[in-house]
């Protein structure tokens, strides 16, 4: 039998000051899971906020969706090409 992913977690890691400014772009990655409830699992390990020195904060994100769902967003994110353009 082979492994089939129903479900991806998507991560963002933020570093924020304490005057609300980011620094950098966020870390974003997704890890694919076979159900949904393995997904929410590992969701509820990793931390929120973490406090790195005086002024930086760690903060992280998480949401659990379904491979459809995953997949229809990547699909939103692809540039779309001019009806007309020719190919190179």
């Amino acid at each position: 039998m082979e492994p089939t992913v129903g479900a991806v977690l998507m991560v963002g890691h933020f570093i924020v000051s304490i005057f609300g400014v980011q620094l950098g772009q966020p870390v974003i990655y997704s890890m694919p899971f076979q159900t949904m409830e393995q997904c929410a699992v590992y969701k509820a390990y990793l931390p929120v906020e973490s406090v790195l020195d005086l002024e930086w904060k760690h903060h992280t994100k998480t949401q659990c969706f379904t491979l459809e769902q995953f997949q229809a967003m990547m699909a939103k994110q692809q540039p779309q090409k001019p009806t007309g353009t020719p190919e190179p």
